[in-house]
């Protein structure tokens, strides 16, 4: 069997060993929400693709919940694990555990019986009402495996088994891709069909992943313990990343919502394809920073100041890189894309979508190059709890100058302009990392003052 070395191994090393199952799984996820743009739109037409946009705002806040604790724990206890102190690593993983599995059974029950309210809220139109109710439904059902399977993942890879939640990850998309045959080619459930495939495929690949705990294959196990101030230490220390899901949910809204006024129905199936196909972009971006994640919090807790250091600079370049070839791919394969969202009578029905969508694209991604630095420039100063920092990053390049930009620009240069508002707000939010990272060299982590493990929960142990 491959071992690694977090202490000693090299970066670009222990980044591979990460970043590859990481991107495998990411993109495995990642088909979940683009299989159903594909299926969907060829099936039931643009507005069942429509509709299933308008529910995309749902799936962040589920991730957001997610993020609040397991990204802050997976942190925490990867670094306790770097101190060889595995017993307070199990009790965060086992408390965090607990409390998400009921707490996010709850909110799936409470959200079913507001279903109409939130279909509303999520900018619906009429036309389009009963397909987001239906959708919904089956999704708020199963809301607590669509949170525990992420959780359950950011978990293995911190407990050194980032193949296993790699191959956790691919077994669910791939039975979310038959299923969602299944039912809506063969079954004929319509949308219904395709949210039930949603839930079934992170059902399985929960269970994949939950094997591993309840069986003690790694360090991370269930134990009959439960510290509230550890979820709550877990909470601090996820909620820029909770945030960075939820500001993602609000702006989807408000773009859904902008769009719809301007372009209706069209609108919103065009501004789909562009977040379905960019899902793919995005996930390659988030999985460098998932790489580097557990190495930084590993040396932060190791207290190896100068290789934290040598990571982030490492991360930062190969965000970078990756970022600019990614979107010259997109370029130049974009209508190839877009075509797999349409019917194969789309050209007679609707002849400018595919200009049209392409076009808004070609502006759109162009915020990709500056997001790549600004996800990894956040998720790195979270794994080494420099909570502040990264909540800056964060609600920058998430929301602060979208909200800004979204009205003015819609307003005077009407769709042209809400393309983009996107590349506008990420090259800004770059800009505020520039002055965060001078920041830290001057008087944070880089500055020799800050030394690693300096969080409230560690010191009250």
């Amino acid at each position: 069997m491959f071992s690694i070395d977090l202490r000693n191994d090299s970066i670009k090393k222990l980044f591979f060993y990460y970043f590859i199952p990481s991107l495998c799984a990411m993109i495995a996820l990642s088909t979940y929400s683009t299989v159903d743009g594909i299926f969907v739109g060829k099936k039931l037409g643009e507005n069942a693709l429509a509709a299933v946009s308008i529910c995309w705002p749902v799936f962040p806040i589920l991730i957001a919940y997610e993020l609040l604790f397991g990204l802050g724990a997976a942190s925490i206890t990867s670094y306790f694990l770097g101190k060889n102190e595995v017993h307070r690593a199990r009790l965060i993983f086992s408390s965090v555990f607990y409390f998400v599995i009921l707490s996010s059974f709850a909110i799936g029950v409470i959200l079913y019986f507001f279903v109409d309210e939130i279909a509303i809220l999520l900018g619906s139109s009429e036309i389009l009402k009963p397909l987001v109710v239906e959708y919904l439904k089956v999704i708020f059902l199963g809301s607590v495996v669509m949170v525990l399977h992420p959780l359950c993942d950011v978990f293995a890879i911190n407990d050194k088994q980032p193949i296993l939640a790699m191959s956790a990850m691919i077994i669910g998309s791939f039975m979310n891709i038959i299923l969602n045959y299944l039912f809506l080619f063969v079954f004929e459930f319509g949308i219904y069909g395709s949210a039930l495939a949603t839930i079934l495929g992170h059902g399985i690949g929960f269970l994949v992943l939950f094997q591993h705990f309840l069986f003690k294959r790694g360090k991370l196990y269930f134990i009959p313990r439960f510290s509230f101030s550890a979820v709550i230490s877990s909470a601090k220390s996820g909620i820029p990343q909770c945030v960075s899901e939820l500001s993602a949910a609000i702006v989807m809204i408000m773009f859904n919502a902008t769009i719809m006024s301007i372009a209706g129905e069209r609108g919103v199936t065009i501004y789909g394809i562009i977040m379905y196909s960019g899902i793919i972009f995005f996930t390659i971006l988030l999985s460098i920073a998932q790489g580097i994640q557990p190495i930084a919090s590993f040396s932060y807790g190791a207290g190896n100041m100068k290789r934290v250091k040598s990571i982030f600079v490492f991360s930062l370049s190969v965000s970078l890189g990756i970022a600019i070839m990614i979107y010259l791919v997109f370029y130049g394969f974009d209508k190839y894309l877009v075509k797999l969202f349409l019917r194969s009578d789309f050209s007679l029905t609707d002849p400018y979508l595919l200009t049209d969508t392409t076009k808004a694209m070609s502006v759109y991604y162009l915020g990709y190059i500056f997001l790549g630095i600004n996800i990894v420039s956040a998720i790195f100063f979270q794994s080494v709890q420099r909570t502040k920092s990264s909540f800056i990053i964060t609600i920058c390049y998430t929301l602060v100058f979208l909200v800004a930009l979204l009205p003015f620009l819609s307003k005077k240069y009407g769709m042209e302009g809400i393309w983009m508002a996107y590349p506008i707000s990420q090259l800004l939010a770059f800009l505020v990392v520039i002055v965060v990272v001078w920041y830290e060299i001057k008087c944070g982590i880089f500055s020799g003052k800050i030394a690693g493990g300096d969080s409230l929960w560690q010191r009250k142990k």
